[in-house]
């Protein structure tokens, strides 16, 4: 099992602009070895969320998309705005259950470069919350290797709809991605009203229960301190900072799913 140094929360501070069929964000980098695309939840780039990207750097080669901003800073977090501006995007399709908007393809096109630029076997992606199913759809690209969905939350028609188990992936992605052989990690709070078992149970039934690692973790390892009711953020906002923690732990096994199949 490997180790994570003390806990960090300074945005990276290399960045580039990342342009691919008319859009283009920033993407910040840090980190050496193998490729790892980290992509934010919903408020943005918080303080926990550089917290869990200082931690994979000292393991990989990290890039963290800012998937609202263009410039040499990340976009101050605000979930009320972001969640606006997440709303009313061309780039994202919060509300659609076959079809998660044209930000996939630009983010695949990223883990492209990611992989051309450090080489290996493959890359690992990891998608939180809104991002949560996009780690599913760049898991399609035969050099990710190693996609880890952490409470997949969109779309956010499923608390009207009751779609609970939509992956914003059409029949053709579907059975592409369980053709594609590719083992998934997947996490979720037990008592998680945006991410229910439904979500994972359609996972399952896409890659099969044998390449399907799942981890639903009881609630009373939540950050006590957390921004919601409920349980929700695994590997930021409702991670615990304790070595002995839960939430720290599961961090730990992502870090070795990603290391035995990028590495």
């Amino acid at each position: 099992m490997t180790d994570l140094g003390q806990a960090n929360a300074a945005p990276f501070t290399a960045q580039s602009i990342f342009e691919h069929d008319g859009i283009s964000h920033s993407v910040f980098k840090a980190g050496s070895g193998p490729g790892v695309l980290l992509m934010h939840e919903l408020p943005g780039m918080t303080p926990e969320f550089w917290r869990l990207a200082n931690w994979l750097s000292e393991h990989f080669t990290v890039w963290a998309p800012d998937l609202f901003g263009h410039s040499e800073t990340p976009t101050k977090p605000s979930l009320a705005k972001l969640t606006f501006k997440a709303c009313i995007s061309r780039e994202i399709n919060l509300f659609k259950n076959n079809d998660p908007g044209p930000v996939t393809q630009w983010l695949r096109a990223l883990s492209r470069d990611l992989h051309t630029e450090v080489g290996g076997k493959g890359i690992g992606t990891i998608g939180m919350c809104m991002t949560g199913n996009f780690a599913l759809t760049l898991a399609l690209d035969p050099w990710v290797t190693a996609p880890v969905t952490s409470q997949p939350g969109i779309p956010a028609s499923s608390l009207l709809t009751k779609r609970d188990g939509s992956l914003q992936m059409n029949k053709a992605e579907r059975k592409a991605l369980a053709a594609a052989g590719t083992d998934v990690m997947g996490l979720r709070f037990a008592g998680d009203k945006l991410c229910k078992a439904a979500r994972f149970d359609a996972i399952r039934e896409v890659v099969g229960p044998d390449r399907f690692q799942e981890h639903v973790i009881a609630d009373e390892h939540r950050n006590p301190d957390g921004p919601l009711k409920y349980p929700h953020s695994v590997l930021t906002a409702d991670l615990v900072d304790a070595d002995n923690s839960v939430t720290k732990q599961k961090l730990l096994e992502v870090i070795t799913f990603l290391k035995e199949r990028i590495a």
